[in-house]
């Protein structure tokens, strides 16, 4: 089974690589980091951890996560993102790597990709053969996140700066897909690294 991660920047497309290479090639076994996030996120020993932790109201009145308030904290004290981040990152990896474990049992399955956001921020390691990267221009990630999540220029630069610089990860990567384009070149990339495997 050929092992890769997939990673890029904010808004840079990496949720829509992700979703081509599943429709692609159906078989592929893929583990989404920010899904898994989602599902910590809903779990109440999770949430006692993050507000004790953290505090700072995060929790909301209905014992759910204020995901704004806590966006505006993490991505204004580096030191609250840190102490976020060592909360999480253990939990997503071991879930990643029962993942991978699994998929690796299963014959049918020839590749599996986890969609990694901080892969290279974090040391996200497990095992891979390749990093692919999905880029953009900053440019391009700003316009975006201004469009789909109409954040200001402030928290879009606290978002930004909380990652590597996009040529960072681009010479970091050992496969890259620019994503300045239309979906259909996006896909016509992938599709092209699929065949070429």
């Amino acid at each position: 089974m050929k092992v890769f991660a997939l990673t890029g920047g904010i808004a840079t497309g990496k949720s829509t690589a992700g979703e081509i290479f599943r429709r692609l090639m159906p078989s592929m076994a893929f583990f989404d980091c920010d899904e898994s996030v989602q599902g910590l996120l809903k779990q109440e020993k999770v949430l006692l951890e993050i507000s004790e932790a953290l505090g700072e109201g995060v929790i909301g009145e209905a014992g759910g996560l204020d995901r704004g308030k806590l966006r505006a904290l993490v991505f204004g004290n580096e030191e609250k993102r840190r102490i976020l981040e060592e909360l999480l990152h253990p939990k997503v990896r071991k879930e990643c790597l029962e993942k991978r474990e699994k998929s690796s049992r299963n014959s049918s399955t020839a590749i599996f990709v986890a969609d990694v956001p901080l892969l290279f921020e974090s040391g996200f390691d497990f095992d891979q053969e390749l990093n692919l990267v999905v880029a953009t221009s900053e440019a391009t990630q700003r316009d975006r996140l201004k469009a789909r999540s109409h954040f200001e220029d402030k928290m879009i630069t606290s978002i930004l700066n909380a990652q590597l610089p996009m040529m960072e990860k681009i010479a970091r990567g050992d496969v890259v897909f620019w994503n300045e384009g239309s979906l259909a070149i996006l896909e016509r990339q992938l599709s092209r690294f699929l065949q070429d495997l």
